[in-house]
């Protein structure tokens, strides 16, 4: 079975909360300690009985390709097809093929092991059948992830052939004496990978953690309710309608690492009971039994290490003991060797561990249930969302702790849901936005509702609520919500929802937005003339905005961590521009640039009308940068981002010689109206009709 590896590139947020972070603790994690972070899996556990967890989903994402699969000494490996592969089984003793650029030699009968490097695919595997080999394993020679290749349309060999990743190939090196069995199916079918797990709430709601879809863009992936067994199944998956992140999930704290996904259909199903806090604070002073779930790798590691691996198609389960939060700290705290107090374990988490280690969850299984099994069955009492390694001594796992959002649930679930935040993001300062949000009502019962913006609202914002005066059971209606920026600073709100009915909860917006001022005075020195441009600046958090250059151009303002310096150009019309970029920071030396998980620690970065076009990072000098831009308002933003920790350089990004060239349309020339001098209305009408012609055939061949 194909496992997916997600690893998504976050955009730089340019929708900012004018909150500031508190500074972090050395185990509160920053994106240069990501590796030691385990989003879990389960390490040490066993496979789970599928009766006793009907309510267990899968988040999955749905793909059509070949099954492939590969099991050697009762081990089951994770693999993936070649595209234009031939079809069919093998089951025989390994052989090592090396890189395989040679037939290979004494192959006859026997699976050829062969590593990537030099030459293609398609010249392996024929190397491989050439010396009689009746399969091939071809396996990575980079550290992570697995090959996704071809053999090549003109492939012609009709032995079977998967890859697999670096670490798997390197273990088969040592089993050459042992059997293996793979395959590769003749027909492309639907599959499935989890990237994380989740429960089943009812009717048409899942749980699962927040960080698992922090994107907040549902599209290609799916809910699997019931799920037990990937390897099928995955015509049962799922569409997602709408995403409820915690309005106070913190990303980079991992705190209220908690949301709710709202499927497409409702769902027939057993739901998972979720534990009240009185139940779940006496089973942590208790240290009660507590089980985890998921699909996640079964490869404990130590902080630093790692990665995991052994991901299973089955679900796998664990016990593990709870925790009270002091406890947790106490343990993590002697682990650092720092203060109990410095530990960023919080109110709203849970602790949950094998003290002697080797049994945990690790990548795989975030968004996944801790249960306990009490007398009056299973109760959720945690989500799986952090930790240091995986199942290593010393190192709780820390889980959301469910009970400090049953109000928050239900409100959404069973009232009016709303969505749960309203980022607008950089506001130039005078140029309005407006949105719509969508009011639900969850709820069996018929509401009036009213609607009011927090009393230390800013004045930035304004809402038209009149469609929504009252909403039935199971409706739907739209607000609209606007922000005209005048306030040079980041600005909040909240979106308050009031029912008529105590029996209906509703849920509220947290309203965000950060405005940048007009900075006409920054024209000149960026390099601009032009009337269709109009610079904005400033900065998040604290930073401070661009400024003009004491030699040239201009420069990004100071910056300490987890603050952006945004300098923006509002250009109107078609055309081009050009300018020269350069930046003094701190570069990522730990993966290639052509990495898809490179990202640098400190960075400039270029977006055009939202969208990420380039960043840069490290020492570079001045390159000149050239964009198309089309009709209408274009937005071009230079963010430079400061993450925590280090700095180098001077920590700055640098702009100079902005320039747009406005696209000229010409106008067509009208031709002269003729003048029938010869009184002939006959002979004037051809005159006529021939200039006609030819005017047509010029403008033809000449559009411009």
């Amino acid at each position: 079975m194909n496992k997916l590896l997600c690893a998504g590139l976050s955009a730089t947020s340019l929708l900012l909360s004018s909150q500031v972070l508190a500074e972090k603790s050395p185990l509160q994690p920053n994106s240069k300690v990501n590796n030691q972070l385990a989003e879990t899996r389960i390490v040490g556990g066993e496979e789970a009985v599928q009766d006793n967890w009907p309510w267990m989903t899968a988040y999955v994402f749905t793909f059509t390709d070949f099954l492939t699969s590969l099991s050697v000494s009762g081990v089951d490996y994770e693999t993936r097809p070649f595209t234009s592969g031939a079809p069919g089984e093998a089951s025989a003793e390994m052989i090592s093929c090396g890189i395989a650029d040679e037939v290979c030699a004494e192959a006859t009968g026997k699976v050829c092991l062969i590593e990537r490097g030099e030459v293609d695919f398609s010249l392996k595997a024929d190397n491989c059948e050439a010396g009689g080999g009746i399969g091939a394993i071809i396996y990575n020679n980079e550290e992570t992830g697995n090959i996704s290749g071809t053999l090549g349309d003109d492939y012609t060999g009709t032995i079977p052939v998967v890859a697999v990743t670096r670490d798997d190939g390197l273990q088969l090196l040592e089993q050459l004496d042992s059997v293996a069995t793979l395959s590769v199916s003749a027909t492309a079918q639907l599959q499935q990978d989890s990237t994380c797990g989740a429960s089943f709430l009812g009717d048409k709601w899942v749980l699962t953690a927040a960080h698992c879809v922090d994107d907040g863009n549902p599209s290609g992936f799916k809910m699997n309710i019931g799920e037990y067994d990937l390897s099928d199944g995955a015509e049962n998956a799922i569409d997602i309608a709408n995403i409820f992140m915690h309005p106070q999930y913190d990303a980079d704290e991992i705190s209220s690492d908690i949301a709710i996904i709202e499927l497409v259909t409702s769902v027939e199903g057993a739901a998972v009971q979720l534990a009240n806090s009185e139940d779940t604070d006496l089973w942590a002073i208790e240290n009660s039994v507590a089980t985890v779930a998921g699909w996640g790798g079964r490869e404990g590691y130590a902080p630093g290490e790692g990665p995991t691996s052994d991901f299973p198609d089955v679900l796998h389960k664990v016990d593990l003991s709870l925790s009270t939060n002091a406890q947790c700290r106490e343990v993590l705290g002697e682990t650092f060797g720092i203060s109990p107090d410095n530990v960023s374990v919080t109110d709203v988490m849970i602790c949950a561990s094998f003290p002697a280690g080797g049994k945990g969850s690790c990548q795989g299984d975030s968004g996944g249930p801790l249960v306990v099994n009490t007398g009056s069955g299973v109760q959720q009492v945690g989500i799986v969302s952090w930790g240091f390694g995986c199942a290593e001594a010393g190192y709780p796992g820390v889980y959301t702790r469910v009970a400090e959002f049953t109000d928050w649930i239900s409100a959404i679930t069973d009232g009016i849901a709303v969505p749960q935040t309203q980022d607008f993001g950089i506001g130039l300062e005078g140029v309005e936005q407006t949105t719509e949000l969508t009011v639900s009502n969850n709820s069996e019962i018929n509401v009036g509702l009213s609607f009011e913006l927090s009393a230390n609202s800013n004045l930035d914002f304004s809402l038209d609520s009149s469609n929504c005066a009252t909403l039935d059971a199971g409706a739907s209606c739209q607000i609209s919500l606007s922000y005209l920026p005048t306030t040079l600073s980041a600005v909040t709100a909240e979106l308050i929802i009031t029912t008529d009915n105590d029996q209906v909860p509703a849920s509220k917006t947290y309203i965000l937005g950060n405005t940048l001022g007009s900075a006409s005075d920054l024209s000149s020195a960026a390099g601009t003339a032009s009337d269709a441009v109009t610079i904005f600046s400033g900065g998040s958090n604290g930073a401070s905005g661009w400024t003009a250059n004491a030699s040239e151009g201009l420069e990004s303002g100071t910056n300490n961590d987890l603050q952006d310096s945004v300098l923006i150009a509002q250009i109107e019309g078609e055309g081009v521009l050009t300018f020269d970029w350069s930046v003094s920071s701190e570069e990522n030396t730990d993966l290639e640039i052509t990495d898809p998980e490179f990202e640098p620690y400190d960075a400039l970065y270029l977006y055009v009308n939202g969208e990420l076009i380039e960043y840069i990072s490290g020492e570079v000098d001045f390159t000149e940068v050239t964009i198309d831009l089309p009709e209408g308002t274009n937005v071009v933003n230079w963010t430079y981002n400061k993450d925590p920790a280090a700095s180098e350089g001077e920590d700055k990004g640098f702009i100079r010689n902005l320039v747009f060239t406005p696209t000229v349309v010409e106008e067509p020339v009208p031709l002269p109206v003729p003048t029938d001098s010869s009184g002939s209305s006959g002979g004037g009408s051809l005159g006529w009709m021939i200039l006609c012609l030819f005017g047509l055939t010029f403008r033809l061949r000449n559009p411009h």
